[in-house]
């Protein structure tokens, strides 16, 4: 390592740059670059040097955050350039919005003009990526004059915000899993469950959002609800998850959905990841985790029940609904249950309670093979899951188009009703596995492709 060392207008140390030195780390390389930098452009100017974020930097959050905004100790912000800097590539992360990819987290070297006293100051900052002992690292550096510590530190929380709400649009964004969004189709009038757990649920939604938010300001306490989802494989939870987003979007809300489907499966880090960006966003907020059950492992649990709880309760001013779900309770903890305030409703959602749904379901996934005379099935499909009617359904028509007929007799489907019923009784699967989870239990795209779905 090079020992001979500058002295940098206020007493820092700093060490020569010297790329053909291979133990000298990259943050001793950025800053015997950066002081270089520094006095040929701003020799008369003292600087400190302080170790900073990845948001300044973040294309997203530089776009969003305008010339002119002030900052602490009256200071304005007067906008920014990237320079070359040749220990460091110029290299941005992307996502697609739409069918756009939008650059997101730079690594390179920019200049962060700021307006202080009539004056203009400048910061130079640093962000580089690279390879170290484990795996890919960061370093950001910020060459910063003294009288714009303070007003810097600003800039930077106000950049984390910038980079981190989501604009409000057509899709549901994703934390884990394969996608970063996807569209919701599911018509509301699709969802065939009885009216009154329809209304019920429904009325949650739009209740607080329309009035519920202020009165839960009035009582001073945050506006966070949480409802739970119950009910047995296959009763149409996911559908009830699915169509509450499509009505919320509708609603202008944003809706955000924890996905488990990726490798690193259930965990708190993405509950608390999503929970940023819930604080963060700029509207009103429908949060969505299936199968939370799943997140009440380990060292999780408390979290989680923390979350729950109100310690870790986001802070959205506009209001934040979860909805989450279970097909066994008996797994969750009676801590959350049973404690008033972490779970502010449990609503059952049960088999097919009726003749009158069974027949809805059945035409629903016979589709234009449906008959009048298949009504005499449904007395069969009562204590039934949707789920279940569909896979029969489909099964019927299945073998039918084997036996090359396009028609489904009343007897196939007696037959085929029958003996997936057994099939379930004894614990075998009437089909095989379905995505059927929010984003699919072992795809990604599952859930955007079941939304979509139509009979």
């Amino acid at each position: 390592m090079n020992t001979q060392r500058d002295q940098f207008q206020n007493d820092i140390p700093l060490v020569r740059l010297d790329p053909t030195d291979p133990k000298q780390t990259m943050h001793e390389r950025m800053i015997g670059w950066g002081a270089g930098e520094w006095l040929r452009r701003y020799a008369e100017t003292p600087c400190n040097i302080v170790w900073s974020y990845n948001y300044p930097s973040n294309r997203v959050a530089l776009t969003r955050f305008k010339v002119g905004r002030k900052l602490r100790g009256q200071v304005v912000y007067a906008g920014f350039e990237q320079i070359t800097c040749p220990i460091i590539a110029p290299i941005s992360g992307g996502e697609y919005r739409g069918r756009t990819v939008l650059l997101t987290t730079s690594a390179g070297a920019y200049l962060f003009h700021f307006e202080i006293k009539g004056a203009r100051q400048s910061v130079l900052y640093m962000n580089g990526h690279y390879v170290g002992e484990s795996g890919l690292e960061n370093h950001s550096l910020a060459f910063t004059p003294p009288d714009l510590l303070d007003a810097f530190d600003d800039f930077e929380s106000r950049m984390a915000t910038a980079s981190g709400y989501l604009e409000h649009g057509t899709k549901v964004h994703v934390i884990g899993g394969q996608q970063k969004h996807f569209e919701v189709k599911m018509p509301w009038e699709d969802v065939i469950l009885s009216d009154a757990i329809k209304n019920d649920l429904r009325g949650e939604l739009e209740t607080f959002f329309k009035s519920g938010v202020a009165l839960y300001k009035q009582l001073n306490l945050a506006p966070f609800r949480k409802l739970l989802l119950v009910g047995p494989p296959g009763t149409g939870k996911t559908t009830l998850c699915s169509a509450l987003a499509a009505l919320a979007i509708k609603q202008k809300c944003l809706v955000i959905y924890v996905s488990a489907s990726d490798k690193d499966k259930a965990t708190f880090r993405k509950v608390h990841d999503a929970l940023q960006l819930v604080a963060n966003a700029r509207r009103p907020v429908l949060l969505i985790i299936e199968e939370l059950d799943n997140y009440l492992i380990d060292e999780d649990k408390s979290r989680i029940l923390n979350v729950l709880d109100g310690l870790e309760t986001p802070t959205n001013p506009r209001g934040v609904l979860l909805l989450t779900t279970t097909n066994f309770p008996e797994k969750i903890d009676e801590r959350l249950t049973k404690r008033p305030g972490r779970i502010d409703r449990i609503i059952a959602i049960p088999p097919i309670e009726d003749g009158e749904q069974a027949l809805r379901m059945l035409k629903r996934y016979l589709g234009n093979v449906y008959r009048d005379d298949h009504a005499a099935v449904a007395p069969l499909l009562i204590g039934k899951t949707g789920a279940f009617v569909r896979e029969m359904s489909l099964h019927a028509r299945m073998q039918a188009a084997q036996a090359g007929s396009a028609e489904v007799s009343v007897e196939l489907l007696r037959t085929t009703c029958k003996r997936l019923a057994k099939q379930v009784r004894e614990g075998g699967e009437p089909l095989p596995k379905r995505a059927l989870g929010f984003a699919g239990n072992d795809d990604a795209a599952g859930f955007a492709a079941f939304a979509a779905e139509k009979p």
